[in-house]
Parts: C-alpha cells; structure tokens; sequence
C-alpha cells in the first residue's frame, strides 16, 4: 500500500491545520476509517499521527489523540495464547515441524502455514534472549512518596534548559525524536532504574541533567546564524515535524533481534537523514554533494522487523515511546502521551509486553508487570507534575487530568489487587502524612545545576490534586470495588480532607468527587452525611475571595444531595439540635453573596442550588422565603447580561412565587412583598438611553446580596447604604468586582441596547405574574397608586414596561386565581380610556425624554447649516430664522420648543429661503458645502424620527396587548391591529416582537370564537405577506420572469456578489429579515397551538396550498405576472412554515402536492423552478424519506432528457439545494446522485453543467460515509436494489482496481503486464459510461499500448454492433491520435506492431504530402498527427467525427488561451483521453484546460478555478503565507483532489516495475573561461541597471522581451562565446585582440569548457578511448578514470548547440565517436527510423538530441547514460528527456550528467527548477495510483502543500528582504502580516470542559 504513504499526509496534516473542530474531528474519524478498511496499515497510520500528539497546540493533540483511538479501535486485541488449547503452547526448543503438523496432507491449510512461520521464526530467537532481555520495570509495591520529593525534582510548562537557546522552538521535539529512535541500547538505563529505589523518572532526571550542554559554553552565534536560525524556528512554528516515526522499534523487538544481529550496536545505527515519500524507494547521498543515487528497495527497517513480525504486540512501539514521554519536561509532550496511552488503553491494555511463545501464565505475569509500571508512572506523573493552566475562572491542570483519565482506562482491566495499590496510593499522595514524620536531613547529589536542598515540610497541593483527580476517575470507574472494599469510609474522608483545604482548586475536585457516587454516599452512616454538610456549608461561609471557582462545584455537589430524603433528615436532625445556626433559614443566606458573584459557572450553580431547595417537598426547610430573597433574584433579573442565567434567575422567580402561594405560611405573599414591591418598580422603570446619553438605577433602591457589594466604586459607603441591615457577615477584605456596574449605570454603549431590554422584559413578566398572585385589593391599591403613575412619566421605558406588566397580569389571572378566574374590572376602568385614546391617536404621546439627545444633535445639525450661511454664503445674520434653544422632552420645554417640525422647516422652507437671498457668485461658491450641510440634517431627521418611531412601537404594542386580554373584543380594532402588526413588522427587540406576535395569535383565537372569520383572515394575509418581503428567500417574480433559459441560483449567486457594499440596499434587507422573522414566529406558532385545525383559518389554505394545486389544470401559458409571484409565494410561505406543521397536515394536505411541485420544477420560468428545488430542498429536512422517494422516481429521470433543458436545469437546481439545506442527511440518497450528476458536468448546456459540477464537489466527499449508514425506514424496496447497482458503479469509480476485469475482444500482439490490465480495464470503465480522462502514468510504463487496446477493442465492438444493428450510435468511426512530430512515426510503429488489423493513416509531413494524404483519411481506422498540423489544417480534422480523440503528450495544451489548445477543443468525439506522464509542469490552472478538453465546464470557468482553486493554493506555498492562508490552501486542494479523483489514473515506474533499474543524477560543474568570464562580467554589470527599470515596468510587453533576451544571451554564452559573437557585438574587437594574443581560435575548446567537460564525462564513460592520446591545449583527465563501455543521449536546447558538439568536439577532437542527431531538422515522419536505429545498432556511441525533439514520447532504452549540457527552465522537460532512457526495457543502471557553469545565471536556473519540481512534487503523483487502496476521502494527491522546498540553508536575497515591508491586502507590512498569521486564536475554556467532562468520558468508557 505505498501510495497510502504519500496520501496519508494530505489527511493527516488536517489534524493541525482544520478551520474549525468539527473539521479536525472529522479528519481524525477518517483516519480510523481507514484502519478499518486496511488493517494491516494500522502501524503506518499511527506512525503519521504520532508526531502530532507532540505539537504544541492544545487541538491539534487532541485531535491526534482522537486520531489513535480510532486507529487502535480497528486492531485485532493481541492475545498470543488464544489459539492453545489445555494449555499447550508452542515450545520454543521443538525443531520437529511434525509435533506441529498432525493433520493430513491434504488438509494444511493456511493456519498450519502461519503456525509453521512462526514456529521457524521461534527457533530463530534464543530462549535466553527472549527472557533475559527484557527491561525491569517500575513497581507500586516499592514506589515511595517521600523518596520522590527528596529529589526535588519537578515537571513544569517545559525544561529551564529550553530557555537557553529560544532560536529553536522545537529543540525539545527533536531531541525527543532521536532519543527515541536512535536509542538502540538499554543497558545505562537498566543500571539507572536499579539504582533509584524503584522510583520512576528519578535518575533519568539527573541523566538528563548530566547530558545538558552548558549555554554559556558554546560558542556565540553571527547575526546571520541567528537569523537563519530565525527563519526555520518560522517555518517549524508553521508546520510541525510530521516525519513519520518509526513505531515497529520496541525494547521486546530489540532483543528478539539481538540474538540474530549479535550485539555489535555500532553498525546499527539507522540513517535519518532523508525521509522517504515512497518507502520502496530509497535515495543515497554520495560523498560527492552533487550526486544522488535512486534505488528501488525494501526498506530495511521493516525487513529487519518482519522477523519479530507476529510475535510481539504490534503497539509495543508506540506504547513505549508514548511511556517515555511521560515525563518529557514540556507539558505539551506530556499531556500527549497521556492522551495517547488513554486512547491505547481503553482496549489494549490487557495485550502490553505478550510474546508469542510465552505460557499464558508467563504472559500474564508480563502484563501485570507493564500495568503496574504503568500506574506507577501516572502517579509519579500526579506527584511531580506542577503545571496549570489559568483560563477564564478556573485552574486545568491539563497532564493531572489526562493522566488521571488515562489511569482510569487502565483501572477498568485490573485485578482488585492492583487495583488496590492504586488507591492507597492515591490516598498517599492527598493526605501527604509523611511530610510531618520524616527526617529532612540530607543532601542531594551534586550535578552541574546544584540543586537547593528541596523543603518538603510543606504539603504539595499539586500533588493533592493530582491523588484528587486520580481518585475523582477511580470513583467513577471502580464503584463497585468501593463497596465492596468497604473504601467508601475513605473516599468521604478523602473529599472531606480537600474540602478543608485553602487551595481552591483542591476544593474543587474534592466536591466533585462525590458527585457520581452520591447515591451510595446517603447510604453510609449519619455521622458521615453530618459531617460533610457541615464541611460544605464551612467552606461556602468562609469564601470571601471574588475569583474563588470552586463554590461552583462544592454547590452543584450540595444540590445533588439535597434531593436524598437521607441528606434532608441530617439537616432537620442539625436544625432541631441548632436552630440558630442549622435551619435553612439561617442557611440559604449564606449564598446571597453568590447571586451576584464575578464568576458566571457561580452564579448559575447558585441558582441551580436554590432551584433543588425549592423543589423539596417538605415546607418545613423552607423558611428561608423571605421578602429579602425574592427582591435579590428580582434583582438577579434586571442585573445579569448572560441570557442562560437570566432565564435561570426567571425560572427561580416563578418558582419561588409557585412555592410560597401554595405552601402554609405565617404571612401572605401580599405582605411579605409590600415594603418591596415599589423599589422593585423603581429600579425596573430605570429609562433606558439613547446614543451616549444613560440613566443609572438609583442605588438607594438595589438591596446589595452582600456587605462587599460595591454600588460606587469610587465613592464611599453613604450612610443610608451602610445601615441596611444584613445578617451576612462584613467580608475580611474588600478587593472585589461589582460586575453589575454597567447596567447600573445603563451604559447603552457598553451593554448594547438589546441585552438592556431583554432583561427589563424579563422583569417586567416577572413583576407582572408578582402581581397577579396578589389578593384583589392589594392589587387594586397598587395599580391605582403606582402603577397608573407611569403612564405619566416623561419617559417611554416606562409606559413600555407597564404594558408587558398589565399584559401579564391579565394573561395569569386566571391561572394564579382559579377560584375567581375573571380579570379584575378596575384594571380596564383605571387603563382602559388612557390606552385606546393613545392608541387611537398617537400625537396624544408625549415627547419622550430619552430622545432629547438625539434632537439636540438635530438642532446641532441645523445651526451648522445656519453657520455655513453665514460663513461661506456670508448671508447676514439678522436673515436667519431663529429656532428655540430648548429641544422637546426636556423638563422646560413648552410649546415652541425645537422638535423634529421645526428642523423639516428649516431643511425645507427656511433653506430655500435663505439660499435664494444669497447673491449669484455666492450662489455658485456656497452651493456645494450647503448641500453637504442641507444632507446632514436630513440624516438627523431620519435618526431621530426612526428612535421616535421605535418608541412609539415598543408602547403602542404592549397598549395594545393589554387591551386584548380584557374581555370581549374591543370596540376598535384596527388600531390594535395596526399597532400590534407594526410591532411584528419593526420591531428589533425579539422579545417585544414574540409579546406582539402571541397578542396576534390570542386575537385571531378571539376573532374566530367571535365570528369575526374574515378580520382574522385579513390579519394571517398579511402575516404571510410579511414571508415574502425578502427578495433573498421569496424572488420577484415580474423582475425574474425575463430568466427562462438560465438556473435562478447562479444568476442570484452572481447578482449578490455586487450587492455586498450597498448601504441602503443593507438597510432594506434588514427591514426586511426583521418583518420575516416577525411573521415567521407568529405563523409558526399558529400551527403549533392549532395543530391539526390550522387550516381552519380558511386564508392560510388559501395562500399556501391553491395556487399550487392548480398547477396541473393550467400551462407555462396561463402564468401571468400576478399569478406567478402568488405560485412563488406560496412556495417560500410552505417551505418555511412547513416545519411547524402537524404530521396530519404534512402527509395529508403537503405530500399530495408533489406532482404540482415537479409541473413547476419544469416550468420554462427559471423563478419557478428556483422556487419548486428550494421547496423540496427545505421540504426534505423535514421528510427525508417521503421528499427523496419521490425525487429518486420523478425528478432524477429528468436530469437525463436530452430533448429538454429545461427539465435538466430543474433537476440539477434541485439536487443542488437538496445538497445544500439537507447537509449530511442526504448521506443515505448521496449515492443515487451521483451518476446523474456526473451525467451532466459535461452537459452542453453551461448552467447545468456549472451548476452539476459544484453540487457533485460537495457531496462527492460523503460518499466513503454513505456505506456506514443505515437504510431510512420507509425508503421502498425498489429503492433499495437501485442503491446497490448505483454502489457497485461508484466503486468502480472510485478505485479502479475494482473495475470490471476486460476482456480484450481482438488479438493484440502484446502480453499485458498486470498493471497494464488495470489500466485497460479503467479505459473500459471510462468508456462504458460516457466519461473521459487522463492517464498520466510514468514516462514509460506503456501508456500508448493501454491506449491501442481500447482504441481497438471499442472500434472492434462498435463494428459487431453495427452490423447487428445499424445504429447510427454505432457507426463506423475512425479514431485521432494528436501527438508532437517526433512521435508520429513512433504511433504509427506501435499500431504497427500491436495491432496491424488497422488502417493507420499519418496526417503529417509538409503542405504538399499532407494533400496527397487528404482523400485517405476517410477510409482509416486511425488517424495519427501533429498538433502543428491540427491546428493548421483544423477545417480538415473537423470534417470528420471521431470515435476517441486521444492528445499524447497531452501536457503541451496547458496554455487554454493558445490557438493549439483552442483548436483541439473544437475536435468532436465521443471518447477523449489525454496521456500525459506530468500534467502539471508549473502550476495547477493547467490542469483547468486540461479537463476543459475532457469536460468542458467541470472544473467551473477559469475565473472561478482561479478564485477557487489556484490563488489559495498559490498563495499557501508562499513561504510568508499566514496558518490560515496555508488552511485555504489545503482545502482548496482537497476539493481539487475530490473534484477530478475519479478521471485520472497515475501509477509509478517504482510502484509497478520491481525490475527497473535505479536511476542516479548528478551535476557535473565546469568553470567559465577567462573568455567567457570577461564577456559575462561586462554584459552583467551593463544590463542590470536596464533590467531593474524594466522589471519595475514588467506592463510594458517590451520590456519584458527585453529582460527574456538579456537572460538567453547570458544562458548561451555559458555554453559557448560563439553563440553571442556576431558581427554587430559591441566588444568584438576586444574579443579578437584576447583571441591574437593567446594565440587561440575562437572554436577552441579552451573557449567552451562544457564541451571540455563533454569530453571528459564521455571518456569517463568509455567513449572516444581511442581519442584519448591526442594532445590538446588541456589537461586530459588521466585514463585510470574510465569506467566501462556505455551509450550516452546528449541533450541540448538550441541546434546550433549540437552543431558546436559536432564541430568542435566530435569532428576535431574524437573522430572515433559514432553518433547521430534528431533535432528539429530530421523530417518528423524519419524521427522513429533514427530511434529505432539507434535501440538496434549497439555500435553508435551516442545520440545528440534537442531536448525538445528528443524529450517526448521516444523510446531510447539503448543508451544508458543521459548527458544535459544545457538544461530547460522547466524541470517536466528535462525530466521528460532523461526518461527516454529510463524506461521500461531498460537493463542497466541510468547515469544522468547535468554540465552546470559554476557561479553563473545556469545554476539559478536548476535552483527555479527545483522550485518547480517541488510544485509538481511526483506531481499528480501515485496517490491516485490505481486508487487501489482509495477511499474518496483520501482523494487524488495533485500536489501536496507541504513540498514547498525549505530554504532555510539558502541566504534571503536583497529583493525579498524589501517585498517584506510591502504592505498587503490587510493592511500590514509583510511581517506584521506574518505575525498577525501565526497568533493563536484566543483561548476557548469550552475545549477543556468538553475534554475533561467526567460523564461523557464514563459514558465513551462503557
């Protein structure tokens, strides 16, 4: 499975760079997946996954630790004995196979084998080795406490030593990394362990210390070390190490190896110094830095441990890697092996340290022995570990707690002998008794760091807390052994020991301790309970400390015991014995100071706590109701932002109120409530402010929960404040948070005005049921005195909440006084009049005094206008108007006070006014900044009438609710109506909208028992109106209705994009989503209180269901404007309400009307077939089975109507929204739409193609998840079978190692190799199903004979076809190959050869061959040509059509913007396939015009592909790429990958070809001449100023020329002056004086030292030997160099570079060199008769070639040694080139030479090339290898992110240390960019409490 390898990274690297957690989850899912499905890989993914439980981010261990337990799940577990019956195991001393193989002969079958493989490998290992080796291990029975402190040793964040060189961030990670790898011997650690009295971690600690380098002792670092160092620490911060770890590696591997390898562990040592992407390959660094060897091997390591293979657990690796890091000194290592020993555990504890051959009872003791060492390590870990972590309220101790989980997975496979140990243990490290009882004097060893002697007469409290926590998971998972210990005595004492602790975080697990336990707790004896209660309630007493977090825990514990009758009846028993001090009375007090705590988690738990008191049902414990504390959870109400809590402190109110009406006590709710009831009104009518302007509740009317309660911090205590009385103790000290301050001060700004309302409607409900439980008179005294009064109040919050109040009290009357049910007349008599004729009659409100800021700033506003007459119109000022100074609302204002009337004046008639009073030239001068000003007070104008309108709507609403809920129906309608609609339609409060929208509902339920039918219809018309006021959700159907050949989304896509900025259009949505939301609640809820009934309101029938029902009597015809906007709003109304339907109404009014939806779906109108998808989209998140039955039977069929495309564009907008709103619930439909899907990605019609291809993206993901899920009921049997046919089609998609073997139905002269076979079977599958594809296997794997197989297999079956049935689909057609021109002749060969049955016609050669071949082509089988010629004679080719169009070498059509790639584009085909061996040479856009030519549409436009795919994934390899930028980046590649997985086929030579000799590259460096050296000094120095300007100028096509022509010229004088010499050269002169005084020739080889370097490396080869004596004016390298006889391919890009090798070199200096030339100038149609030549005749030495010529296609396996004496700037073709040879066929090694000038332009050259090498990476590379172990979700690996080559070596050039300070897109240079990129996100204390939740861990345990 070696293409796993390389695919592994793609998913693996989502662990990390996941956007969100659901994503990284998700990746870790997968990962498990695949351990399921290739079990035999479990190893190699876990050896991915392990370097991420080292990261330093907290998610990405999680994740990785998620990642292992999913893996490990999916192993076999390891039990050596299972198959040894009575007993008998394999005895290693048997040597006699036939005490094994009792069985007949015949009957060996496979297990025999494997026992007899193991039995060899047995005897291989010696007995002595296998037991004495093994490693002692750490033991509970001598683990000592005391002994650990007295080291002083301690694990904190990390190791003091990680300080001493911060360059390296993740120093730590890889000397972890070698130490575990390279650690081959055991021995100083075995002597250390005995030594340490047992004790874990003792003497590696000063091991550790001894190995530590001196920091200061090293030598200083340059400035440039450190910032290269800088650089790396970058990249490393940005991508952790994912090198995969050797995890075979185990102590017990080791020695079962030892006896074999003998000790010698010097020449042991493993080489990790490459890491191989393909582990068959194996790359060799030679001496010489510039050579490589290639080989195809097995990779020892696993070689080697194959023999141990079997025998050992195969975890023992990992699990003692995972051991070791146990005690790493960073927490981040440690908290992830404890994370991954957990996740090991939860299964595989019981399989540690086994060995095959071992007796069980041998084993057994093994196990029990690694278990023990184990335990003794986690509670080494509680003991040692001291880091925490402070977030939000509350200390983690992230290790501690990971440690205390992991033991508690390990507890669940041990005896109760260990298990025991364990607990006393942990009782050991929470009590701590020795620290009172040892002696202290002694001295530690001396180290290099001298310790100070540690004090240990203090108690550890992490160590408490780690015992604590070890205890908290022993509770939880060893109840039963408790019991039966009886250890439950000890537990309580344990927790009540932690409870009586200072620290808080002790406290804090203490009381959660008990908490799963608590049933079997009340059980023990009284004095047990008594004791705790008091602890409890001590502890609670004395907190005074703001930031304590344990009150928390120690509540929720007291709340969970306070429902035992047993925990009740100690509390009584104390009460009668100590009234004073023990009655709940006394008691519950106490938590007032909570109510109001800073901590959120305390509040709530208060609240909870007095929740479960006031659910005792037992009067008796609830003395504590008072009016005290009625007035604080009141308080609590108005206070408390957090909306939980404030729905909380709502329900204790309700409670309390239910609790005290019905229980007995001395005094009426009415009295205990009177002297609060006016104070609670105070503070709730506290005006609520506009814009800066706010209004602080009086502090004389807060009653404080407690003494330390600050109601102005910067004051002192008045007097009034100081004597309330309290019965709450005065704290000790006063350094706390009144977190209260902003709403008591009203800070609009701060708070937000909707978190004010919100809790001022939450206490106006809760005053108002206060109320209604009051007697008839109290109320009559209260609501005539007070209430009355703030309708008279000169502010609106009031008269607002006095509504909500009266609308409450009226709406629980009835339920608060059964007895007398009607509402009390005197509430209408005192309200009545005031609140119709306000309703009436709006100008009756008054001016609110929360508006006055806003009219100021309108009368600021207008002034400045005044001033800029003035001033720039210079209009005197006794011409101005003059307006009030007061503004409406303030306390002076009279009638002529300045309101919003006067300033539309002055906007209006006082500005024309005075404009027109100005004289002309002021006119024109003033004009533009008077408008300015005139547009300003407009501004206002409309603010402050839209805060006036807001106002008025929140009060006249909850007027008229009140008035609703008297009796009868009121005499006028329409302004309660107007008013409440109103609400419903602006109102941006959602509370104030729910109060309005169920006042709506109350009335229609009036009006219908009034026979008012008709008003409660007219009010549901609107209602529905309101759903359709978004143009988002419900188009326009007139505005739409010109789109009839287009799919509505795109076109509403496409139109949204430009719409995102617009102010005023944002406003209007808005509104818009406001009225919507109003209206969808209000008819929402008539559904669900009407049920089954709701269609009694005859208009909601109406509306919703008719217009579609009377779809099938009318046509498209019949639509006009008015009846197509009502079809498309019942569609949006039914979408959106259906879910609130009754089940009734959903199947018996809804479901009958999906044949009327589909008449829509097909509609030629795009807005109605937009509006019918959407409604079965949202339709099916309801009913999943009944909506995709029906789509499945009637729409699917649609999609393949080629007669229409209309019906196809419905089907596809359908799938597509089906895909969107049903998210993973289409997982069980997922795989019925796939094929139509992939029917019409290549769809002629571009929406639907545009349209299929995104759909088929997003869901083509689900489908691995899809064979997992269960069959929906419901779903009919016919359904059923088709989900198989469907399977079995995706699967051979998928993999096509599972296409269907084909076979070959015409004799092809070939024997096909296995790989080969695939590869035709997958062309088969390609072809059965209408698609198209790329096979882009290795250069030489034989991709032309796949082709030719097809090509004449299907032209064979086409043929039978036809003559059976004459099918026009089956008529005979011939097929075109498009090749480059050197490989026409090759095509025409290999057909030749494989299958000469067919007429082959070669379309090539020049204009006047091509005529005479013209009348032929219409006669051939297969057309062979050049795509010069096609896109030459394109009207010829075009004539015809063809069965397969196949583009050999198909890479060269990656330009789509050229005229070749266009041409072939408009070739007609049935089939067309592209070969290629490197479809990305540069970047991925060329895979877009690749698939444009397979399928046109599929891959999007190229705009899109660009916005999609390449900019994310270009800009994730920028090396300053931000972690963000890098995550687009890979999920851009993953869409990629999942995209096109399906249509390519990428195998490699290594994979498929175990006889392919290795291939070794090396770079062969020559030094300029001094010719050369002196021209190319001079032509540098000259231009470089030119190609500066011209690079800063690169728009200017010239100038980029220009900067080409400078590089060729540069490039070509490297390889010989010659080349650059004209007659026109400015320094030929020069150059002929050099040439006369040295007496040379300008074609001297002096001059040209590559063809100097040719010469030698031909030598070197063996040819021209004979050549060698001849003297020249250099040095001949001496002859005792030479090799061997070989055959060399030299490779040049120019001709003229040939002729100079041919000239100069061969001609004149190795005439005994036999070679021959293919270039440009040998007719393409001779180009095979050169190679075949060439191949036959061993006798040529060498074969010059350009490498354009040469480079593709050709078979040129007779040469063995490659020679480049210039290279290309693309890597492919040089790469393509050298493959000539390296190809199959090939025998011997394959040297490749690259001539490289030293220090000049060329060597920047292959340094880009690497570049772009690492761009392709093995590009499209193996891992879509036959896909043959793919899962879709570990897709097609394109082209990994992670390849970016590291230049971490190379130093920053000048340009790119300015590009650094260029600011971006954000706003920031690029380091601050950088910086911004690489912060973490802020911290989430939601991930801790998800990870360290005890009741979801014990619940994933059982």
């Amino acid at each position: 499975m070696t293409s796993q390898v390389s695919r592994l990274d793609r998913q693996v690297i989502l662990l990390e760079t996941g956007s969100t957690q659901v994503v990284r989850s998700m990746a870790a899912d997968q990962l498990g997946d695949l351990a399921k499905q290739h079990p035999e890989d479990i190893l190699l993914l876990l050896s991915r996954v392990y370097p991420y439980l080292l990261s330093k981010k907290w998610e990405t261990r999680v994740t990785a630790a998620r990642a292992v337990g999913g893996i490990v799940a999916n192993a076999e577990i390891w039990n050596p004995n299972k198959d040894d019956e009575d007993n008998n195991t394999i005895d290693i001393n048997v040597k006699n196979e036939t005490d094994i193989i009792q069985t007949d002969e015949f009957q060996e079958n496979a297990k025999i084998k494997i026992e007899k493989d193991m039995q060899l490998k047995l005897e291989e290992i010696d007995e002595d080795e296998l037991l004495d080796g093994d490693k002692p291990y750490y033991s509970l029975s001598n683990w000592n406490l005391y002994e650990l402190f007295k080291t002083g040793k301690t694990l904190l964040a990390s190791s003091i030593n990680d300080f001493n060189d911060n360059n390296d961030i993740n120093a730590s990670r890889k000397k972890l990394i070698k130490t575990d790898q390279n650690n081959n011997s055991n021995d100083d650690d075995d002597s250390n362990r005995q030594n340490s009295n047992n004790n874990p971690n003792i003497s590696d600690v000063k091991q550790e210390q001894q190995q530590q380098p001196n920091s200061n002792g090293g030598s200083k670092k340059s400035a440039r070390m450190l910032a290269m160092a800088k650089r790396k620490q970058r990249m490393q911060t940005k991508n952790i190490s994912t090198k995969p770890v050797n995890l075979t590696e185990s102590s017990v591997s080791k020695n079962l190896l030892k006896s074999k390898n003998g000790n010698n562990n010097n020449n042991n040592v493993k080489n990790e110094s490459s890491t191989l992407v393909n582990p068959k390959m194996e790359i060799t660094e030679q001496s010489d830095s510039n050579k490589i060897m290639l080989e195809a091997v097995v990779e020892p390591i696993l070689e080697k441990h194959e023999r141990v293979a079997g025998l050992v657990w195969q975890f023992q690796g990992i699990y003692e890697l995972l051991l070791k890091n146990l005690a790493h000194d960073n927490w981040e290592i440690r908290h992830g092996a404890a994370l991954g020993l957990r996740e090991l555990m939860k299964k595989h504890a019981s399989s540690v340290s086994r060995l095959k051959g071992k007796s069980k009872a041998e084993n057994d003791n093994r196990n029990f022995a690694s278990l023990d060492d184990l335990a003794t390590r986690l509670l080494t870990i509680f003991a040692l570990d001291r880091f925490g972590d402070y977030i939000h309220d509350t200390v983690v101790a992230p290790v501690r707690e990971s440690a205390a989980q992991t033991l508690a997975t390990l507890l669940i496979h041990l005896n109760d002998e260990l298990s025991m140990k364990i607990f006393n243990a942990l009782q050991q490290l929470v009590f701590q008794d020795f620290i009172n009882t040892q002696t202290q004097n002694f001295k530690p060893e001396d180290d290099e760091f001298q310790q100070p002697q540690p004090n240990i007469q203090l108690k550890v409290w992490e160590a408490t807390h780690g015992g604590l926590l070890g205890i908290l998971y022993f509770a939880s998972i060893k109840q039963d052994f408790l019991k039966n210990n009886s250890l439950m005595d000890s537990v309580v004492s344990i927790v009540l020991y932690g409870l009586n602790q200072a620290d808080d975080d002790v406290q804090s697990v203490s009381a959660s301790i008990l908490s799963p336990i608590t049933d079997d707790f009340v059980k023990l004896e009284t004095s047990k309970i008594d004791l705790l209660i008091t602890t409890i309630w001590n502890s609670l007493t004395h907190l005074d400390d703001d930031l304590s977090s344990s009150v928390g825990s120690i509540m929720d514990l007291l709340a969970k015991l306070c429902k035992y009758e047993e925990t009740l009846n100690c509390v009584k028993a104390k009460a009668n014995q100590y009234p004073a001090e023990w009655s709940f009375k006394y008691l519950v007090p106490k938590l007032f100071p909570f109510l109001r705590h800073s901590i959120s988690s305390v509040r709530q738990s208060v609240l909870n706590l007095l929740l479960a008191f006031l659910s005792i049902n037992d009067d008796s414990t609830k003395g504590w109701i008072n009016g005290k504390i009625f007035r604080l959870i009141f308080q609590n109400i108005i206070l408390e932002q957090n909306p939980k809590i404030l729905q909380s402190s709502f329900d204790v109110y309700t409670k309390l109120l239910n609790v005290y009406k019905s229980m007995e006590a001395e005094k009426t709710l009415d009295h205990l409530l009177s002297k609060h009831l006016q104070p609670m009104l105070h503070l709730l009518n506290t005006p609520i402010g506009e814009n800066d302007k706010n209004y602080s509740m009086e502090s004389q009317f807060i009653l404080k929960p407690s003494q330390h309660y600050k109601l102005h911090p910067d004051k002192k205590r008045s007097l009034s404040e100081a004597t309330i009385e309290s019965d709450i103790p005065a704290p000790k000290n006063s350094e706390h948070v009144n977190i209260d301050a902003p709403m008591i001060a009203g800070d609009v700004m701060l708070l937000g005005k909707e978190i004010i309302i919100n809790t001022r409607v939450m206490g106006a409900k809760a005053f108002g049921l206060t109320l209604a439980m009051l007697q008839e008179s109290t109320l009559q005294s209260f609501v005539s005195n007070v209430l009355v009064r703030c309708l008279d109040l000169p502010f609106a919050t009031p008269r607002m909440l006095a509504g909500i109040i009266l609308t409450d009290i009226c709406s629980n009357w009835s339920l608060c006084n059964v007895n007398n049910p009607t509402i009390p007349s005197f509430i209408f008599d005192v309200f009545g009049s005031v609140l119709n004729e306000q309703l009436t009659n709006r100008d009756k409100l008054p001016p609110f005094r929360e508006l006055v800021p806003s009219l100021k700033a309108l009368r600021t506003q207008c002034q400045t206008l005044f001033s800029t007459f003035v001033d720039v119109g210079l209009l005197p000022k006794h011409k101005l108007p003059s307006i009030a100074i007061i503004v409406q609302g303030e306390t002076e204002a009279g009638p002529e006070a300045f309101g919003i009337e006067t300033a539309e004046k002055v906007h209006n008639e006082y500005y024309e006014k005075m404009f027109r009073s100005l004289g002309n030239s002021y006119k024109l001068l003033a004009k533009k900044p008077l408008e300015d000003a005139r547009y300003r007070i407009l501004l206002a104008i409309e603010a402050a009438k839209e805060a006036k309108l807001a106002r008025e709507c929140s009060i006249l609403s909850n007027y008229a609710s009140v008035i609703i809920q008297f009796d009868g129906l009121p005499e006028k309608l329409n302004p309660i109506i107007r008013s409440l609609m109103d609400s419903i339609k602006e109102e941006k409060n959602l509370k104030l909208q729910e109060i309005s929208g169920n006042s709506v509902i109350h009335l229609i339920n009036k009006l219908l028992s009034n026979n008012k039918a008709g008003v409660a219809n007219k009010v549901v018309k609107n209602l529905c109106g309101f759903l359709c006021v978004d143009t988002q959700e419900v188009p326009e159907f007139s505005s739409n209705e010109i789109y009839k050949e287009n799919i509505l989304t795109l076109v509403k896509e496409t139109a949204g994009l430009g719409l995102v900025d617009d102010a005023r259009l944002k406003r209007i949505t808005d509104e818009a989503h406001i009225k919507r939301r109003g209206g969808l609640y209000v008819i929402g809820e008539i559904f669900s209180k009407f049920g089954d009934n709701a269609f009694d309101i005859e208009q909601l029938k109406t509306i919703i269901l008719e217009p579609i029902k009377e779809t099938i009597k009318s046509s498209d015809e019949d639509i006009n404007s008015k009846r197509g906007q009502s079809l498309v709003d019942a569609m949006g109304i039914l979408r959106a309400i259906y879910m609130f339907m009754s089940p009734f109404i959903q199947e018996n009014q809804v479901l009958p009307c999906f044949p009327n939806l589909l008449t829509l779906l097909r509609s030629k109108y795009s807005v109605l077939r937009y509006s019918a998808a959407r409604t079965f989209g949202d339709l099916a998140m309801i009913s999943h089975v009944a909506v995709m039955t029906f789509v499945i039977e009637n729409v699917l069929p649609l999609m393949n109507n080629a007669g229409s495309v209309t019906d196809r564009q419905g089907a596809t907008e359908l799938i597509y929204h089906l895909s969107v709103s049903m998210g993973t619930d289409i997982l069980p439909y997922v795989i019925f739409l796939i094929v139509p899907l992939l029917g019409r990605m290549s769809d002629t019609d571009p929406d639907v193609r545009g349209l299929a291809t995104s759909t088929f993206a997003s869901i083509i993901k689900l489908v691995p998840l899809e064979e997992g899920i269960a069959d929906p009921e419901g779903l009919p049997e016919s359904l059923m079978v088709g989900r198989e046919r469907e399977r079995d089609f995706i699967q051979q998609m998928m993999d096509p190692s599972k296409a269907k073997p084909f076979k070959l139905p015409v004799a092809i002269k070939a024997t096909l190799r296995k790989y080969q076979q695939e590869g035709v079977n997958w062309l088969a599958f390609l072809n059965k199903y209408h698609l198209h594809g790329i096979l882009c296997d290795d250069m030489g794997l034989g991709k032309t004979l796949q082709t030719i197989c097809i090509i004449a297999s299907d032209q064979y079956l086409r043929q039978e076809d036809f003559k059976e049935t004459k099918s026009v689909e089956t008529r005979p057609l011939p097929s075109l190959i498009i090749c480059p021109p050197s490989l026409t002749g090759h095509w025409e060969n290999e057909f030749e050869v494989y299958s000469p049955f067919l007429n082959v016609v070669v379309y090539a050669g020049g204009p006047s061959t091509r005529q005479s071949l013209k009348e032929r082509l219409a006669d051939a089988d297969i057309i062979v040509t050049s795509y010069d010629v096609a896109r030459n004679d394109l009207s010829v080719i075009t004539k015809y059509d063809y069965n397969y169009c196949v583009l050999d070498e198909g890479h060269i059509i990656k330009n789509s913007q050229s005229k070749l790639a266009k041409a072939v584009k408009s070739i007609a085909a049935n089939h067309r396939l592209i070969l290629t061996g490197t479809p990305i040479q540069n970047n991925v856009v060329e895979l877009w015009s690749l698939f444009d030519f397979l399928m046109p549409g599929f891959l999007g436009t190229e705009k899109m592909f660009q916005e999609r795919f390449a900019k994310p994934i270009a800009a994730s390899r920028n090396s300053k790429s931000s972690s963000k930028e890098q995550e687009q980046g890979t999920l851009a590649l993953e869409a990629l990958h999942k995209q096109v997985l399906p249509f390519m086929l990428r195998r490699l030579k290594e994979d498929v070809l175990s006889d392919l000799p290795p291939k070794i590259i090396q770079d062969y460096y020559c030094e300029l001449s001094d010719l050369q050296k002196q021209l190319y000094k001079d032509f540098a120095n000259k231009q470089k100023n030119v190609v500066e300007k011209d690079i800063q100028n690169t728009a200017d096509v010239e100038n980029k020329q220009h900067i080409f022509q400078a590089l060729q010229y540069m490039r070509k004088l490297c390889n010989h002056p010659s080349l650059i010499l004209s007659e026109n050269h400015p320094q030929l002169k020069q150059v002929d004086e050099y040439l006369k005084q040295t007496g040379l020739g300008l074609h001297d080889i002096v001059n040209a030292p590559k063809l100097g370097a040719l010469r030698n490396l031909l030598f070197e080869c063996g040819i021209g030997e004979d050549d060698m004596d001849k003297k020249s004016t250099d040095q001949l390298v001496p002859s005792n160099t030479v090799i061997s006889q070989h055959r060399a391919l030299i490779f040049c890009q120019l001709k003229d570079m040939l002729d100079l090798v041919e000239n100069d070199l061969f001609k004149k200096y190795m005439p005994s060199v036999t070679y021959m030339r293919l270039d440009g100038s040998v007719d393409p149609r001779d180009r095979q008769k050169v190679v075949r030549k060439f191949n036959e005749d061993p006798s040529i030495d060498c074969l010059l070639l350009t490498t354009k010529v040469g480079g593709l296609g050709l078979n040129l396996t007779g040469a063995d040694t490659v020679i480049f004496i210039e290279h290309d700037w693309n890597p492919m073709n040089d790469l393509q080139a050298m493959d000539r040879a390296h190809r199959l066929g090939q025998k011997k090694v394959v040297n490749v030479y690259r001539i490289i000038t030293k220090g000049t332009l060329e060597e920047k050259i292959m340094g880009l090339q690497k570049f772009k090498m690492n761009i392709a990476s093995t590009v499209v590379n193996q891992q879509n290898n036959g896909l043959a172990s793919m899962d879709t979700h570990q897709l097609l690996d394109l082209f990994d992110t992670n390849n970016v080559p590291n230049q971490d070596k190379e130093e920053t050039p000048v340009e790119s240390k300015a590009m650094d300070d260029i600011a971006n897109e954000t706003g920031l240079s690029g380091k601050a960019k950088e910086a911004l990129g690489g912060l973490k996100e802020l911290w989430d204390s939601s991930q801790y409490e998800d990870e360290y939740n005890l009741d979801n861990f014990i619940k994933a345990l059982r």
